[in-house]
């Protein structure tokens, strides 16, 4: 795995919540906060949620984005969403907060995996808070840009 790939899976494998954006029917962007339950090898991202929520709505077949953040450090990721009905996988992924927001556990038709193929990823990795803060003020005094640390795209 190259080192912008491995920048990028340290910061998806230990976030809680990524923001899951998707198009509604009017063509309007929609966000909302998912905990990814998984991410495989070949940077599949996997949900839980239910067939009738709109996220899964939106999301079958068609192109997704997911953002990520730890504190100063950014990732936006690029896929296509697939719905997936595995029961012994919904099961593997079981967990607490996954009852919370679905009814009837694994076995219930209605709740599905959302799997996230992803295509590429842009990151983000900026300096601590105290070095931004240093750095804006030093291209206020100079007139030069602030560093910003390093961005990148990356294939997955």
């Amino acid at each position: 795995m190259a080192d912008d790939q491995k920048k990028i899976r340290k910061l998806v494998d230990g976030a809680k919540f990524a923001m899951f954006s998707t198009l509604n029917e009017e063509g309007q962007i929609v966000s909302r906060p998912m905990t990814p339950q998984e991410v495989s090898d070949d940077w599949t991202i996997l949900f839980v949620t239910q067939r009738s929520e709109e996220v899964a709505v939106q999301s079958e077949g068609r192109a997704v984005n997911l953002a990520f953040v730890d504190g100063m450090d950014f990732v936006s990721i690029t896929g296509t969403g697939e719905i997936r009905d595995d029961v012994e996988k919904k099961t593997e992924l079981w967990n607490p907060a996954n009852e919370a927001f679905t009814e009837g556990g694994p076995e219930n038709p209605n709740n599905v995996i959302l799997a996230v193929h992803c295509d590429s990823a842009r990151y983000w990795d900026s300096p601590a808070a105290p070095v931004a803060l240093v750095s804006m003020l030093k291209a206020a005094v100079t007139g030069d840009k602030p560093g910003s640390g390093e961005s990148g795209t990356v294939a997955l």
